[in-house]
């Protein structure tokens, strides 16, 4: 089976397949005809054998049985013998028993008769048919002759006819009414000798006929192998090889004109449009690399020059802020920046002011980038300008958010913290403007204070109004100024840093100096996040109080 089912697949499998069905009915309607035809002749031959024997029968058995001369019987018998195809003839009574054959029935006879008219002695009595034979009993019931096939030989068919004679008149010899007929005349036919060579000659035929298709069938196949089959496998041969060996430059050769040969001739169009394309494609491939290569190199010089351009800002961002803080001996101050790109938008200044007063300030502007850096250089002129004024911090806010809410964009803001501290009595004056509120830990107490004032965001809207609040320190208090990007820095498990981690890690550094204590928060930020890169700037500003 799995042979047969897989020849579908192939061309030379498909023809075997088609020819063998082909060749399947042409056998099926061969044999069917032959023994058609068979019948019919032995039909023919049997209806020749009941006209014979009717014939005899009716014209000759009966007149010589009724008139009683059964000593003709035997001559008689012998003239049907000599009919064609006759293989044996009896005549028996409704018992099986062959008739006329016995002493007693010849006796009856001479007694009927009168006369010793059968002096000679028969021989005993012959069972030519079985007495339960269903043939013979159903000819003696029905009175009907019936014809049975007994056997088909080689040469020929074998029939058994029973002709039933029927007692239209008493029989005055050996049967008295009670018979429906008189005897059965069983007669055995075979074919003729002219019957048998017309059916072998048929049957030559037939195996002539057979051979035919076969030689016909065969020769099919191999012209569709051979030479269709065997074309289209050159040309698939040739494809192959020019696919293999990438040379699309070759053609398929055929020598013929036929739907063969349209059939090479449309590959040959195919191969050379693959060609053509190639060509084309390496061109447009060439073209594209180039193309890349050129934007590639603009791209490289644009960001050279952006990356340049980015540096020069970022050394002008450090310049803005202070290089070295105010040393008076009331007070301390350290702080560290951390950019999450080149230049970033934090922004933080300590700066001495009249009558010894210092100025505390920090700056955190939306965005990342060259926008941010922008914004908190116009913080930065600002606070340059008008953070000499010393009365109250919440008028130079206020200043910074008018200029900004003019200059900038809707979505543009800035938080900010601004402190101005007098040195000599330790009162700081500051304004809030919506940045995290700064940590000032009391020595004295040991508690952590969070500063708090109202105010909006600057650069929002021109018309708020920003406050003062006011903090007195004591000797040996710290205030932290922060960003939010310390406290939002996520961690490697998704959280923030947060503000209570922040507030713990103060309390632990509350000792050390001021540039150590930034050193373990940031170090603590980086075990944090596992040494990611930041989302926002980052920027501390510490403050150590001094003065009693």
């Amino acid at each position: 089976m799995p042979v047969i089912g897989g020849l579908h697949r192939t061309l030379k499998g498909k023809a075997a397949l088609f020819i063998l069905l082909l060749s399947v009915i042409g056998l099926g309607t061969l044999a069917a005809m032959f023994l058609r035809t068979q019948r019919e002749m032995l039909a023919e031959f049997e209806a020749e054998r009941m006209q014979i024997v009717e014939h005899f029968v009716v014209g000759t058995l009966k007149p010589v049985m009724l008139t009683g001369h059964a000593d003709l019987m035997s001559g008689i018998m012998a003239s049907l013998h000599s009919a064609p195809g006759v293989q044996s003839l009896a005549i028996v009574r409704t018992n099986g028993i062959e008739a006329f054959t016995d002493d007693a029935t010849m006796k009856k006879v001479n007694d009927r008769l009168g006369e010793n008219r059968f002096s000679r002695i028969l021989k005993e009595p012959v069972q030519i048919v079985p007495a339960g034979d269903p043939m013979l009993k159903r000819a003696v019931e029905s009175g009907k002759s019936d014809f049975v096939r007994r056997d088909v030989a080689g040469d020929g068919t074998v029939t058994s006819l029973m002709y039933p004679i029927a007692n239209e008149e008493p029989c005055h010899a050996c049967h008295g009414d009670d018979h429906k007929v008189r005897g059965v005349l069983v007669a055995t036919f075979g074919l003729s000798a002219s019957e048998a060579g017309t059916l072998q000659s048929m049957f030559w035929f037939s195996g002539i006929a057979f051979v035919l298709l076969l030689l016909t069938a065969a020769l099919t196949y191999l012209f569709i192998v051979r030479i269709m089959a065997g074309r289209v496998s050159n040309i698939v041969d040739q494809v192959n090889r020019i696919v293999e060996e990438d040379r699309f430059d070759k053609r398929i050769v055929i020598d013929a004109d036929d739907e063969v040969g349209q059939l090479a001739i449309s590959f040959n169009h195919f191969i050379s449009s693959v060609e053509i394309y190639r060509i084309e494609e390496g061109r447009e491939k060439e073209r594209l690399e180039q193309t890349v290569f050129e934007r590639t190199r603009e791209l490289r010089e644009k960001n050279d020059f952006i990356e340049s351009d980015l540096k020069l800002a970022r050394r002008i961002q450090q310049n803005l802020m202070p290089e070295k803080f105010p040393t008076p001996p009331e007070a301390d101050f350290h702080a560290a920046y951390l950019p999450c790109l080149h230049i970033g938008g934090d922004y933080y200044d300590v700066f001495e002011m009249p009558n010894r007063h210092v100025g505390v300030f920090m700056a955190d502007a939306s965005g990342h980038g060259s926008s941010a850096a922008l914004l908190v250089s116009i913080v930065k002129a600002i606070v340059s300008t008008a953070g000499k004024d010393i009365s109250s911090p919440s008028y130079v806010v206020q200043i910074i958010n008018n200029t900004l809410a003019k200059l900038t964009p809707d979505d543009s803001f800035v938080t900010l913290f601004y402190g101005v501290i007098n040195l000599a009595n330790g009162k700081m004056s500051y304004s809030l403007a919506g940045h995290p509120p700064p940590m000032v830990y009391n020595r004295d107490s040991g508690e952590l204070q969070y500063l708090q004032t109202n105010g909006s965001l600057v650069g929002v809207f021109d018309f708020d109004r920003f406050e003062d609040s006011e903090y007195i320190f004591q000797h040996g208090d710290r205030l932290l100024v922060f960003t939010d990007g310390l406290v939002e820095a996520m961690g490697e498990d998704g959280k923030m840093f947060g503000r209570e981690r922040l507030a713990e890690l103060f309390k632990d550094a509350r000792y050390e100096r001021p540039d150590a204590m930034t050193r373990h928060l940031l170090d603590s930020l980086a075990s944090y996040t596992g040494g990611a890169a930041l989302a926002d700037d980052v920027t501390l500003l510490v403050v150590d109080y001094k003065k009693g």
